[in-house]
């Protein structure tokens, strides 16, 4: 039996409005939300003095930690490969600070951001996964899925909550790469879609195009019969 969504999540106020004809899909935010973003002018001293002295890369590591270990689970619903993808980001991050230059059209968020995108790329394919494998959840990892507190929910609605929103990635996972990491980035990050065109080096039409098409792949996904039981 296929599991529905509401027009408008009550605790998010997400409503997703950008798929073919008037189709409604609601995605929920998992984890925490992505942390703001530094002032670019102090991002850029922060990098220039990390260029100078990698021990003061640990300020930009703090920074942003946490939204790309977040990004990175929701990508593969595996806290142990989000960690692992997670170093490897900053690593490449720390590897190659000496030829980024931040500006307003290339902030090091969005760029690690890139970094983090490449590195969910190359673990899917590495895995030989294909769209029509679906992801799927520890069972033990799900209390690690959050939403914005509600006193009025119970444990159990939770728990549900939780379990569909595995539910919802075991569709995305049906998707090709590259609408899953648009419809994440859009959505779960809640990144518009000029900072998702730096992200993945794409002109926003070609971002907006995606995001359209993903959503109405995705929503004949949820639609099919059995699909999400």
């Amino acid at each position: 039996m296929r599991r529905s969504c509401s027009a408008r999540d009550p605790e998010t106020g997400c409503r997703v409005n950008d798929s073919a004809g008037d189709r409604t899909l609601c995605l929920r935010h998992a984890v925490d939300s992505s942390a703001p973003a530094l002032p670019l002018e102090r991002e850029a001293e922060l990098v220039e003095r990390a260029r100078r002295d990698p021990a003061a890369f640990a300020a930009l590591y703090e920074a942003h930690y946490h939204s790309i270990l977040n990004y990175l689970y929701r990508r593969t619903l595996s806290v142990t490969a989000a960690e692992e993808l997670t170093s490897n980001t900053f690593f490449k991050a720390l590897r190659g600070l000496p030829g980024f230059h931040p500006r307003p059209t290339a902030r090091f968020r969005s760029w690690l951001y890139r970094i983090a995108t490449n590195e969910a790329r190359m673990y899917w394919r590495g895995r030989k996964v294909r769209r029509e494998t679906p992801l799927c959840a520890d069972e033990n990892e799900l209390p690690r899925i959050g939403f914005a507190p509600s006193a009025a929910d119970p444990l159990e609605a939770v728990r549900e909550k939780q379990k569909q929103f595995a539910l919802l990635h075991q569709a995305l996972g049906r998707l090709p790469e590259r609408y899953q990491a648009v419809l994440t980035l859009r959505y779960f990050e809640a990144i518009g879609h000029e900072q998702i065109a730096e992200i993945l080096g794409k002109p926003v039409g070609t971002v907006k195009s995606l995001v359209h098409r993903g959503l109405a792949r995705l929503a004949k996904i949820m639609d099919a019969p059995g699909a999400t039981q």
